[in-house]
């Protein structure tokens, strides 16, 4: 279940004491989903993407609720009178209450553990990428500086030495830059381990 709407919805549901309650569906689905444009009695609106949600984490155990209550919505034989016609009900006009199950609890702490590990192991591939970089980068600074020290010991004439002096400030310089980099990226990390860390059950 890789669509992020659903995983909201479970979100939406999660409990802050740690014991599920029955929730109105409401405000959630006003938020995330387009109202249908035509809702006269015998418009096609069977595919509904909301109902269809609805329906989908009811089939597959993730959700408590009455499923007529789901079927109601966007129904044909289902509808209200609206002035001289008759219109379906959306959202907005039906009352939907649902409850997450024990097993929506459990999709919804796995995918916060797969994403988790996949946020992880995307910044240690960008981090270890980087030490290979400064690594490079720091041998190089090594072998500039050997080559100066060697060149200060074969010559040793004032334009040379000041040569010398300016590359090695300009080394030091992209060192200091790579080391204020990798600062930035391991604070990233610890930041992102937290953001991503499953909420805890009380």
């Amino acid at each position: 279940m890789e669509d992020l709407i659903p995983i909201k919805f479970l979100e939406y549901l999660e409990p802050i004491d740690g014991s599920p309650k029955e929730k109105r569906v409401r405000p959630f689905m006003v938020r995330n989903f387009d109202k249908p444009k035509d809702l006269s009695q015998f418009a096609d609106n069977d595919s509904e993407p909301g109902k269809q949600m609805l329906l989908d984490l009811f089939d597959g155990g993730l959700i408590e609720a009455i499923e007529n209550d789901i079927l109601h919505i966007c129904n044909k034989d289902w509808t209200n009178p609206v002035g001289d016609e008759q219109r379906q009900q959306w959202f907005d006009t039906y009352p939907i209450i649902v409850k997450i199950t024990n097993l929506g609890l459990k999709q919804l702490e796995d995918y916060r553990n797969k994403h988790l590990l996949n946020e992880t192991l995307k910044s240690v591939k960008k981090t270890n990428r980087f030490q290979r970089i400064y690594a490079a980068i720091t041998l190089l600074a090594i072998g500039v500086s050997a080559a100066a020290a060697g060149a200060t010991y074969l010559k040793d004439d004032a334009p040379n030495l000041i040569l010398i002096r300016k590359s090695m400030q300009r080394q030091e310089q992209i060192l200091d830059s790579i080391k204020q980099v990798q600062v930035e990226i391991d604070s990233s990390l610890r930041t992102l381990a937290k953001k991503t860390l499953p909420k805890k059950k009380i």
